[in-house]
């Protein structure tokens, strides 16, 4: 995602930055980064969700604890309840990284573009 969005970066705001002499760090940090913010932050989200599940299927083939571990013993007895708690448990941790995280950084991110 993020080698897409260095592609389509505008490369006129780029020149304009050359013409008006702005050293190459201050042209890194208020031209080109702030093109990439959207896609970087759309990574970050990507990354979080591929490695839950990841992590799910390696607690679940090859670890004797977690929740992929546990999730399973409870599937092997058919343990819906538990099943379902440890699920929603494990949503709502995904979703508190979402707003302590994700959320506020995006805000912080998109303040200091505006």
């Amino acid at each position: 995602m993020i080698r897409e969005g260095v592609r389509v970066v505008d490369n006129d705001l780029l020149d304009v930055a050359k013409v008006f002499r702005l050293p190459p760090s201050k042209r890194f940090f208020k031209v080109f980064l702030p093109q990439l913010y959207p896609y970087i932050m759309a990574s970050a989200r990507t990354g979080l969700s591929l490695i839950w599940k990841i992590v799910l299927v390696v607690e679940l083939l090859g670890r004797s604890n977690g929740v992929g571990f546990k999730l399973h013993t409870l599937f092997q007895f058919f343990d819906i309840a538990g099943i379902l708690a440890y699920t929603f448990a494990f949503v709502a941790v995904i979703f508190v990284l979402e707003a302590l995280i994700f959320r506020p950084l995006d805000n912080i991110v998109s303040r200091g573009r505006a």
